[in-house]
């Protein structure tokens, strides 16, 4: 489907943001002006849009994640000289909506495009029925809910394929409060094609709002199995089991060391982030960093044909034994509690899970497809036996 300004923030679930999220009502409005503006092609009146909404409401963080998804919109059209500048300017913004809301679900996912821009392998709707959704979507922003269903739903006759038709015609009566309806369309995008999070995470919310916990956690845990990057659900599993008493610790996992190829010499680079003395952890880092310069060199040679999760497995195992040895010797213990569960899932034989759910690229696709097949309700117990999130 053709991204427009529009398009791309409601893909992203900015139409069920939180009202503290989205501010005043003022705020509000403008916003809304700005998604319009944004699905019409004008993209400097809807950045002076959301630059207003933001003043309107210093409080709210819609404005600014939705400036930073339209610069994200932009960089991918942009010209090679103008993508590096686009996307600092994207993440500034993400950043700063979660500095507000650590929680704003565009922002998020903003940074996750970010990181990773490849999606999970969804149909791409039909020139027809993109046109259809994209008109669908300028009605929407002009809260004309009952003609952008109308659209969505002839989008979906249009290409029969496609889950993001119906996963906006549920959001037509989501918005509306009609649970009910809602739950129905969702569920059909998610049949259709069970790879799509958000669609799982639409129904989660409308499961919620009946009181169908136990539906709504499901469909959580198979949104995460679906695309495990996207921190929204997360998020949205981790307030479930807060409720329940069984709280989710986040992984919070930063590196302190990276590792590249040079393309000028074929040789692998460790970047060491400077600062401090050398530690422990320093040295896990350094390790982690090593192990996966030395598979890219391999492989840029031809001698490996490894895939990116398999590199990235064999470096964990490789820090984790390092980590292990500085335990038994004189090279003192971990500090870092990232470090320290990782440890923890590596002696437990759980790196596997631990890399595909908490450290997910859509590189490992292949990789988290056979390990769910091969760990049926996999995700589930991974989560109730560590209670871990990214």
């Amino acid at each position: 489907m053709k991204k427009t300004g529009f398009g791309l923030l409601a893909a992203l679930g900015m139409k069920m943001a939180s009202a503290a999220i989205i501010g005043n009502a003022a705020s509000q409005a403008l916003v809304a002006e700005g998604d319009a503006l944004g699905a019409h092609g004008k993209f400097q009146a809807a950045v002076d849009k959301y630059s207003a909404a933001a003043k309107a409401d210093p409080a709210a963080s819609a404005p600014l994640s939705a400036l930073a998804a339209l610069l994200y919109r932009l960089s991918t059209g942009a010209a090679p000289e103008g993508v590096p500048k686009l996307r600092q300017q994207s993440e500034g913004m993400a950043q700063a909506a979660l500095d507000i809301d650590g929680k704003d679900p565009v922002a998020l996912e903003v940074q996750r495009m970010l990181a990773d821009a490849k999606g999970p392998p969804l149909h791409q709707a039909n020139p027809e029925a993109a046109a259809l959704l994209e008109a669908g979507e300028v009605l929407f922003a002009q809260r004309q809910h009952a003609q952008a269903l109308e659209k969505y739903l002839k989008a979906a006759q249009a290409d029969p394929a496609t889950s993001t038709p119906l996963m906006f015609a549920g959001d037509c009566y989501y918005v509306q409060e009609k649970w009910a309806e809602a739950e129905q369309l969702f569920a059909q995008a998610v049949r259709l094609e069970p790879l799509n999070a958000q669609a799982w995470r639409y129904l989660a919310d409308a499961l919620g709002q009946q009181g169908k916990l136990s539906a709504a956690e499901a469909a959580l845990l198979s949104g995460i199995a679906a695309q495990p990057s996207q921190l929204p659900t997360w998020t949205k599993l981790a307030s479930l089991r807060a409720q329940q008493g069984a709280p989710l610790q986040p992984l919070q996992l930063v590196r302190k060391a990276r590792s590249r190829i040079d393309t000028a010499t074929g040789k692998g680079v460790v970047e060491v982030e400077s600062g401090g003395p050398q530690s422990p952890d320093m040295t896990v880092w350094i390790a982690l960093a090593v192990s996966e310069a030395n598979h890219m060199v391999e492989q840029h040679q031809g001698k490996s044909t490894e895939s990116a999760f398999a590199m990235q497995l064999a470096a964990w195992a490789d820090a984790m034994r390092v980590a292990d040895g500085l335990g038994a010797g004189e090279g003192g213990e971990l500090t870092s509690p990232s470090l320290k569960a990782m440890r923890m899932l590596a002696q437990a034989g759980q790196l596997e899970p631990a890399i595909l759910l908490l450290q997910y690229k859509e590189a490992y696709r292949a990789d988290l497809e056979r390990w769910k097949a091969e760990h049926p309700n996999g995700v589930k117990k991974f989560v109730d036996m560590y209670g871990l999130r990214p």
